[in-house]
Parts: C-alpha cells; sequence; structure tokens
C-alpha cells in the first residue's frame, strides 16, 4: 500500500531546515495537536456499542455520497462554462 506522508516525509525533513518555514512547522505542531484529537476520536467511537457504530456508518456514508454528488453537479457546471469561455474566445479570435 502506498502512503503519502511517508512519500513526504523527505520534502517535510528538507523543509525543516529552511528558516521561516521549519520555524512555521513547528509552530503549527505545537499549536494544533492533531494527535490528540485522532486519539480522542478513536477513544469516542470504540467506546460505542456495535449498532451505534453501524448506524453512525450509515449517516457519514450518505453525507459523504451526498456531498461526492453536489461536488460532481458544481464540478460539472464548471467545465461547461469554461468549455463555452474558451469557445467564445477561440471565435473571436479567429473572426479577424
Amino acid at each position: 500500500m502506498f502512503y503519502v506522508i511517508v512519500a513526504l516525509q523527505p520534502l517535510i525533513l528538507m523543509l525543516e531546515n529552511v528558516p521561516i518555514i521549519g520555524d512555521l512547522l513547528n509552530w503549527l505542531e505545537s499549536a494544533i495537536s492533531v494527535d490528540g484529537w485522532i486519539d480522542s476520536g478513536y477513544q469516542f467511537i470504540s467506546e460505542r456499542s456495535f449498532f451505534e457504530k453501524f448506524f453512525g456508518l450509515i449517516i457519514f456514508a450518505i453525507i459523504v455520497l451526498l456531498g461526492i454528488f453536489s461536488l460532481i453537479k458544481k464540478l460539472s457546471k464548471l467545465i461547461i462554462v469554461i468549455a463555452i469561455i474558451i469557445g467564445l474566445w477561440l471565435l473571436y479570435t479567429n473572426m479577424s
């Protein structure tokens, strides 16, 4: 399996040596405790019963699917608008 974090680790380690970016990364790491959030989220979910986990998974899947459909709708509209703009640009640049 391909892990993005493992692939980007040399780049992140390289950026830590850059004076401004390294300080910014260290500040972000101390200001935002992502590990604590992940641990508390895992602990919250692991304390739930099977039915609560099952219904939570169904609700999460519905939310993700609706979000994907909404994103596809918006992207398709954006692609149509961009195609019309490019078509008009090509039409008016080739008329002269």
